[in-house]
């Protein structure tokens, strides 16, 4: 069976090693405001460029542009000439007597375009052939019967693979034909015009052509699907073992991690939760100190000596967070830094000062960790420890989770986790003293009289 697996898996492999490289390209404006296929959106982007007066800076050479360019299709039978741009009038939204068109332009009675905008959505019961039907634009005061016969022209602007208009008159013109064309007016007009304006087009092209065409990272995208489609039971039944292992494992490390420190003793104490591991550990002083590891959790897996949990109103260690107390101690977190571990082989400890505990404890313990970070730093200075500044975490080391040399993930994260207890605890009595005094000090000075 496993043998069956891996042979599946090194098709697998194979097949996503021939994609391409392809990176997700930043969003556009639209994008963020999860708009990108709004309709409403394009439109009032598009009529804002093609409009003259606009606050744009462009003036007619957008409008320019793309009138001249319809003129160029062999489709459309539209004859523009430069000499009446500045007749030329805009507007959407126009009312009829049978519906709404979204864009008209018009040059006084010599010619207009009816537009209509879709994305994705399909026509609307007989739209285009309403509009041809009707006699004005009421809205702009165009009468069709004062516009010679060849002068009226009608765009429906859909993507390539929209189904063609109802109405015979509507060409079917592609975004991705307006979007090539604004491509090649941005090139050719550079650094002409506003940079605010020319980047605003530039974000409404390559709004039009990341929604309407797929790109290389998309593409890239849609092969892994297929790919993980295709290989749905093999990757299921790694999935599901895997989390089977990762379950297991979270209700086990803190005795596994036991196990593997040199002089460590498993020990029976009824303060500590039986669903948690109570540790005798060596110290760098020579004598021993009773721990606890709080496996079991899903996240927060503390490690802690039972003089650095104190419930404060009682005066006694603990294993729980029952308020108010006091808590120091070694973290790692097992839900939150998963993608690290698995994905990266990189496991994260932590030194942390609990902020949830008692909020002068928390505080102090931590202003005075802060005094002391000259003497913190000589003891951690052989370690992967560094400071960090925050108060809640206050160290952090990273380990490589190494699990070519070991028997399997767990293992070598087990191994990875013995190797931060040795580097701050076992082979560490420097730091441990700095702590032990900094910890006494704060509840002695700082929380016994409030509690």
């Amino acid at each position: 069976m496993t043998r069956s697996i891996e042979t599946e898996l090194a098709t697998v492999r194979q097949q996503l090693a021939a994609l391409p490289e392809a990176e997700q390209p930043p969003p556009t404006s639209l994008q963020v405001l999860g708009r990108s296929s709004q309709e409403r959106d394009w439109q009032q982007f598009l009529v804002h460029f093609l409009t003259p007066d606009a606050p744009h800076g462009l003036e007619h050479a957008v409008l320019e542009h793309v009138l001249a360019a319809l003129s160029d299709r062999d489709d459309l039978e539209f004859g523009f000439s430069r000499f009446d741009i500045d007749d030329i009038q805009v507007a959407q939204e126009v009312s009829t007597s049978d519906g709404i068109p979204d864009v008209v332009l018009w040059a006084s009675d010599e010619w207009f375009i009816c537009w209509e905008l879709k994305v994705h959505a399909s026509e609307g019961q007989d739209q285009t052939e309403r509009y041809v039907g009707v006699d004005s634009f009421d809205g702009i005061g165009v009468d069709k019967s004062e516009v010679p016969s060849d002068g009226q022209h009608y765009v429906f602007l859909a993507p390539e693979s929209a189904s063609s208009p109802a109405a015979e008159e509507f060409v079917h013109v592609s975004w991705e034909w307006l979007a090539a064309e604004l491509q090649s007016f941005l090139i050719e007009s550079y650094d002409e015009y506003p940079a605010r304006t020319t980047a605003q087009l530039k974000d409404f092209v390559d709004t039009i052509r990341s929604e309407l065409t797929m790109t290389d990272y998309q593409e890239n995208q849609q092969e892994k699907v297929e790919l993980y489609v295709e290989n749905y039971g093999v990757i299921s039944e790694l999935e599901t073992a895997f989390e089977e292992e990762w379950s297991e494992f979270e209700a086990t490390w803190g005795r596994r991690v036991a196990q593997t420190l040199t002089g460590a003793e498993l020990i029976e104490d009824a303060d500590v939760p039986e669903e948690y591991a109570a540790v005798r550990v060596p110290m760098g002083t020579g004598d021993r100190r009773q721990w606890t590891f709080r496996q079991g959790k899903s996240d927060w897996s503390w490690l802690f000596p039972r003089e650095w949990w104190t419930k404060l109103d009682e005066d006694r260690p603990v294993s729980d967070a029952t308020k108010p107390n006091a808590r120091v101690g070694l973290v790692h977190r097992l839900d939150r830094h998963r993608t690290e571990a698995v994905r990266d082989h990189t496991l994260v400890v932590y030194l942390r000062n609990a902020p949830s505990g008692h909020d002068s404890f928390y505080n102090n313990f931590a202003a005075r960790f802060s005094d002391a970070n000259t003497e913190v730093a000589e003891a951690i200075e052989e370690t992967n420890f560094t400071i960090t500044g925050n108060k809640s975490n206050l160290l952090r080391a990273e380990y490589n989770i190494n699990v070519d040399a070991h028997a399997d993930f767990f293992d070598a994260y087990v191994a990875a986790l013995s190797e931060a207890i040795q580097e701050i605890v076992t082979e560490n009595s420097e730091l441990v003293e700095i702590i032990d005094r900094l910890y006494k000090m704060t509840v002695a000075e700082d929380v016994t009289v409030e509690t």
